[in-house]
């Protein structure tokens, strides 16, 4: 979870195995990823996490997270649709849903 990420976004290197083709999707210049005018290509997608919790969402993918191999949920598709709960001082969190 990223609440500073406008959008939730993956790595680029995800497309192909989920079926998508970067080619076909629409490309953006956003800004994030440690960097300006990053290219990330969008596509609508669901999102299980782990049986729990399963959404629909129009994503970013980037080459800027391939290094990480990790996605962030961000703002729009994931903060809008749902109340996380931090708790910091105990390393977790909790998802109102």
């Amino acid at each position: 979870m990223d609440s500073g990420a406008d959008h939730c976004v993956f790595p680029r290197s995800f497309m192909q195995p989920l079926g998508l083709n970067p080619l076909a999707a629409p490309l953006e210049m956003t800004i994030g990823v440690g960097s300006t005018n990053v290219p990330t290509h969008f596509a609508d997608i669901d999102i299980d996490l782990q049986g729990v919790i399963q959404f629909h969402v129009y994503a970013g993918f980037t080459t800027g997270l391939d290094p990480i191999g990790i996605g962030l949920l961000g703002q729009s598709g994931f903060f809008d649709r749902f109340i996380v709960h931090f708790k910091l001082s105990q390393g977790i969190y909790e998802i109102e849903f």
